[in-house]
């Protein structure tokens, strides 16, 4: 992972995915360090993402209780989009992991 943004979605489903976790367990796992974490989960709040952090020996970040993104709605057009790109990168054999892939095919117009 090298780009910020990149990092700051992988954040974002981390903490999707995991009841909490420490700065240092998402430093890990985005291969940054601590500093950075804490800039990402600023990141996060400036868009709306209610990220809670505690400090201390039993610290780490959270998303908020009962906190869900809204579901990913996209045009006919848009979907149409996604579909053709996700069988083009297939075909030139630059496709993403099979499950990801399958099903959003299996979603699409």
């Amino acid at each position: 992972m090298s780009h910020p943004l990149t990092r700051v979605l992988t954040l974002l489903e981390l903490l999707q995915s995991n009841a909490r976790l420490t700065g240092t367990e998402l430093a890990d796992r985005l291969d940054t360090d601590v500093r950075t974490v804490r800039r990402y989960t600023a990141h996060l709040r400036e868009l709306g993402i209610p990220v809670e952090a505690e400090r201390g020996r039993y610290g780490g970040y959270r998303l908020a209780r009962g906190y869900r993104m809204p579901p990913l709605v996209l045009t006919n057009d848009e979907a149409l989009a996604v579909v053709f790109g996700l069988l083009a990168a297939e075909r030139l054999g630059m496709g993403t992991t099979a499950p990801a892939s399958a099903g959003a095919l299996a979603k699409g117009p």
